[in-house]
């Protein structure tokens, strides 16, 4: 994040800047005189340096959150506020509307001073809620930042029409983020830690946005002003006179450059107080000399405040940017928000699963209903808030708190989620026509935009003497094999309670099917005698060994899967792991083997744990130096799956080390490829090219490890894999030989850092943990696992024997919602925000434009192409309940239809 030193009390006063009219002579030497000269004999002369103001602030890190809302109050907006009411050419910025939102909570009686200063185009604000790390959370989280920062704005501050996406600290790009925000409206962005200049940034789909970066940090012109004048005035010539040699290249009419003064309150504030007597000096200069030159009379740009919406508008009227950068910037800073905070991000992805399924699944029962009465707007709104508040301020000073409150807030999100999951699936159900003669209704949901074949997993009670086995049976009659696991018997051997698992074929898209639960006699036990450390049906044959496993042996494609002369596959191992969550640092800190273990050096005791027509498991319990292992392998024998469940146990939290699970592909160089928001990234093809800027030096592409979504593939010529993951960054190198050229695929588990802040709290994370992961393999290519790698973590969900109202008038299998193509993938359905009708985003997955075909299961009268946030383009051709769409590659589409 940042490096700062002292707090001192924001104490400064500023005085109007553009009547400064005074003629000063400037005694400099030659190479100031040089400088000055040329930027005099430029067509900058004639413009102005553009300065926007504002202050960095995340949610937290410089204090407590409570703490840091007091010192934005006091210390920044309400100065800021009372300068803008005295001196009318000051400007400022703020970088997010939750800002806005806060200090709206503590100073209601503001709301019409903001206002009437933002229709002046005094105050501009950035178009997010907050400054994520955009690779933390899913694509309709990141839609949400402009949910709650730019549509919120506009219904809220008289139709302010932000512009502008400021996330200045994080050193990571999401390639799809162009494309959220241009088509939230926002075609502008600014940020820092990379290149210095103005230029496009391209989404795949092709989506450009103008960015400016003032270079590697946003406190450039901050340290500017904190050199001594002669220094102070060399550096803003020569940055005018590099600004003036690339840019204004399309008009000289009233040229233009930006300067952004950006702070924080724990910085060194003289800087800040030199703000004005800097300007003041600049401004006033009308001649130069040096010795030995003659006394020259300049014209020189003037220094005048902007905003940042203020400049892009005027620098579009004289500038083309020359160059365009496109793809993914991966996270320099990967280690704060998924393995430092290991369960605070594991409630935020299930609560990204959990939130859309809440949407689609309560939009669904509304349109049955032909009402959203029900429709838990307010609820679903709380929980988006809450889901997408924490930033990229982890740690910090009172870091223990903002890392608390930052939990919470996901927590808070994933249970009301999954209260509306669970009372809109019941209230389906309950409007199913059954036949109850068949057995006990088992209905299951599938919340995914394609029809799916995948495991479910239920429970249910019994009363004494009710039964003694149980089977299942489909629709059309046809006998299910089901899986018993967790029995529980009364005293007279029938069942008392039991987890029942079976796997369900082809679930609708989004939608659902029923299945028939019956009485029977006991369920055959299979026995487990007889393992030798093999397992085998008719997709793999596995080999286990100490650590994990040997080898995968694919039977269709006759493929040895595993390279096992160092890991095994599901192998846990430990590494040293030094450094801070986020910091000052050029590259990703790298875990090393200073420190190494692995279970593979002990002997590993492999139980068969379940057999039955489902699957079979075999798990383990084994002790490492700082924790303990256990872990069930999963084999099913009707899908091509194969499960690793982790507990890493009694976690000692010993500093400084980290936790990864191997899975050693005999693969040389294979290209890997791994889920990112509304997209997916191959390494060394999908990432910005070069570097990062003057700082960040090392190629983009090389950067590693990387967050990740729901899955990471690799794949050669001959095979590929893929692994669904619940963790939230991942690697593929061999970590202790960086020779070695095969793919080892490394999600990892947990580290324990610490916050680069100097008072900052350590990432200890003491205790247990769990994880999961799910691995099947394929044809080359990662779009042929795509679909499995978001299956592993989004799963099926069932009602039980519900309860049906009288006339139930649903059929027994139904989809409310599909696309006709495995491509387009549906993000989300929901109640349209102004108003009762319905709103699905669809987003193209694999690269391929197409023709998007969006059927509903009740009849469409019309629909309408909208931008991201919901407001109007174009109407679009519907017929019957059916919605058609011209789908780019890559793109990402809402729609809105009644």
């Amino acid at each position: 994040m940042k490096k700062t030193i002292s707090l001192l009390a924001l104490v400064y006063c500023f005085i109007g800047i553009n009547s400064i009219d005074a003629q000063e002579t400037l005694k400099c030497d030659g190479e100031t005189y040089d400088l000055l000269k040329s930027l005099s004999e430029s067509k900058l002369s004639k413009g102005n340096i553009l300065l926007f103001v504002t202050t960095h602030e995340d949610i937290a890190w410089l204090d407590e959150p409570e703490i840091c809302k007091i010192d934005r109050d006091e210390k920044w907006l309400t100065p800021y506020l009372e300068k803008l009411k005295s001196t009318t050419d000051f400007k400022m910025d703020i970088e997010q509307s939750s800002i806005v939102m806060e200090y709206l909570h503590r100073h209601p009686e503001e709301r019409e001073n903001i206002v009437n200063f933002i229709d002046q185009g005094r105050i501009g604000i950035g178009g997010a809620y907050v400054q994520t790390y955009e690779g933390m959370y899913s694509g309709e989280s990141l839609s949400r930042q402009f949910y709650f920062g730019k549509k919120w704005m506009e219904d809220s501050l008289n139709g302010y029409q932000a512009k502008t996406y400021y996330n200045v600290d994080v050193p990571g790009r999401t390639m799809q983020m162009p494309q959220l925000a241009s088509k939230a409206g926002i075609d502008h962005f600014v940020f820092s830690r990379h290149i210095k200049g103005l230029f496009n940034w391209e989404s795949p789909d092709g989506t450009k946005v103008t960015c400016y970066s003032p270079g590697n940090h946003y406190m450039d012109f901050y340290n500017l002003l904190g050199m001594e004048e002669p220094e102070g005035i060399k550096k803003m010539a020569k940055d005018a006179v590099d600004w003036y040699k690339v840019y204004n290249n399309k008009s000289q009419d009233h040229p233009v450059m930006p300067v952004m003064l950006n702070y924080e309150f724990i910085w060194n504030q003289k800087p800040v107080e030199n703000l004005e007597p800097f300007i003041g000096r600049w401004n006033g200069i009308g001649y130069i000399e040096s010795e030995g030159r003659k006394k020259l009379k300049v014209k020189l740009p003037k220094i005048v405040y902007s905003t940042a919406d203020e400049f892009f508008a005027k620098v579009e009227k004289t500038t083309v940017p020359q160059k365009t950068i496109k793809g993914e910037r991966p996270n320099m800073w990967v280690y704060i928000h998924g393995a430092s905070h290991q369960k605070a991000l594991k409630a935020s992805r299930e609560g990204d699963i959990l939130m859309t399924q809440a949407e689609k699944f309560a939009t669904a029962n509304a349109m049955i209903e032909g009402s959203f009465k029900k429709y838990p707007e307010r609820k679903l709104q709380n929980a988006w808030e809450s889901k997408i508040y924490p930033d990229h301020g982890w740690g910090g000073k009172g870091g223990d708190v903002t890392d608390n409150v930052f939990l919470q807030k996901f927590l808070f999100a994933k249970s009301e989620a999954e209260q509306i999951v669970r009372s809109s699936i019941k209230d389906i159900a309950g409007k199913i026509g059954f036949e109850t003669t068949k057995g006990i209704p088992i209905v299951v949901f599938n919340s995914l935009s394609w029809d799916r074949t995948d495991r479910v997993d239920f429970s249910i009670k019994f009363d004494e003497g009710e039964t003694t086995g149980i089977e299942l049976s489909d629709l059309d009659n046809n006998p299910i094999p089901v899986q018993l696991s967790n029995l529980e018997h009364y005293s007279d051997g029938s069942i008392k309670a039991v987890m029942v698992h079976f796997i369900a074929n082809d679930v609708p898209s989004v939608g659902y099917s029923t299945y028939y639960l019956k009485k029977a006699l006991p369920n055959p036990q299979l026995s487990g005698n007889g393992f030798n450390e093999t397992l085998e049906n008719k997709f793999y044959r596995l080999e286990f060994g100490n650590g994990g496993l040997t080898q995968i042996h694919d039977k269709e494609l006759n493929r040895d899967l595993i390279e096992s002369g160092k890991f095994k596959a599901g192998e846990i191992f430990e590494l040293s792991s030094d450094g801070n969550g986020a910091g000052e640092f050029s590259e990703v800190q790298q875990a090393n083997t200073d420190y190494f273990d692995q279970l593979g050096t002990s002997k590993t005791n492999w139980k068969i744990q379940e057999i039955g027509p489902v699957y079979t498991s075999v798990v383990m319990r084994q002790p490492m130096k700082d924790a303990v292992v256990e872990m069930s392998i999963k084999l099913y024998h009707n899908i091509k799956k194969i499960d690793f469940d982790v507990d890493l146990l009694n976690w000692n939290g010993t500093m400084f080390r980290e936790f990864r699970i191997a899975f050693p592909l005999k693969m040389d160089n294979g290209k890997v490829t791994y889920e990112v928001p509304f997209g997916a990234v191959t390494v060394g093809q999908d990432e910005l090219k070069g570097t990062g800027g003057e700082f960040y030096k090392g190629e983009v592409s090389k950067i590693h490890p990387r967050a990740i979504g729901n899955w990471i593939s690799a794949s050669d010529s001959g095979y590929g894999v893929t692994l669904a993951s619940t963790v939230a960054s991942a690697d593929w190198g061999d970590p202790t030989d960086s020779l070695n050229t095969k793919v080892v695929l490394q999600p990892i588990l947990l580290a324990s850092r610490k916050s680069c802040h100097h008072e900052g709290n350590d990432y200890h994370q003491t205790g247990d943990h769990n994880f999961s992961f799910s691995l099947t393999s394929h044809t080359p290519g990662w779009q042929e696992g795509r679909q499995f790698g978001n299956q592993h973590n989004e799963k099926i969900l069932t009602v039980v024997g519900p309860s049906s109202y009288k006339d139930g008038g649903l059929p027994e299998r139904l989809s409310f919602f599909s696309t006709g193509s495995d491509n387009i993938v549906i993000s989300t359905v929901k109640k349209a925000e102004n108003d009762n009708e319905s709103v699905i985003r669809i987003f193209e997955a694999d690269g391929i434009g197409t023709e998007a075909r969006i059927s509903v299961f009740k009849p469409v009268e019309k629909a309408w192409q909208t931008t991201l946030i919901e407001e109007p383009k174009n109407e679009l051709k519907v017929g019957d309940a059916m919605m058609y769409l011209k789908m780019g590659h890559n793109a990402i589409e809402t729609i809105k239809f009644e």
